[in-house]
């Protein structure tokens, strides 16, 4: 590896560590999403720090070329994102489901007191 690759490859690391900073202090994205992103820039760190680390991964996964094994990673880390954000949208649709249900019975109950209420004012006159 090259130094102007590796040199590239900390510094790209280090500018997505400073956007997932600024994206939890403006509140843009939570801890718990952050997570996969602060182990990716870690991961890109180690890799270009220390590129015989992909070397030994290599050879311990048993893949050919170490793109071949950056790549597999890259696409593992982008199924997690994608089961991250099923999951999250799984569970928003739930709570939409559930807070729908609820306007729905506090309407019902409105209307029913509105009634009520016409009813009883229309007995006393």
């Amino acid at each position: 590896m090259s130094l102007k690759f590796q040199a590239f490859m900390i510094l790209g690391a280090l500018v997505l560590l400073i956007i997932i900073f600024v994206l939890l202090k403006r509140g843009k994205m939570t801890v718990k999403y952050s997570l996969l992103w602060l182990g990716l820039s870690l991961a890109l760190t180690v890799f270009a720090v220390c590129p015989y680390v992909v070397y030994v991964m290599r050879d311990i996964l048993g893949v050919e070329m170490p793109v071949n094994l950056v790549f597999m990673l890259m696409f593992c880390f982008v199924l997690l994102v994608l089961l991250s954000l099923s999951i999250a949208l799984c569970q928003l649709a739930e709570k939409s489901r559930r807070l729908t249900q609820a306007t729905a019975i506090l309407e019902k109950r409105v209307r029913e007191l509105e009634q009520a209420l016409a009813q009883t004012g229309r007995r006393e006159r």
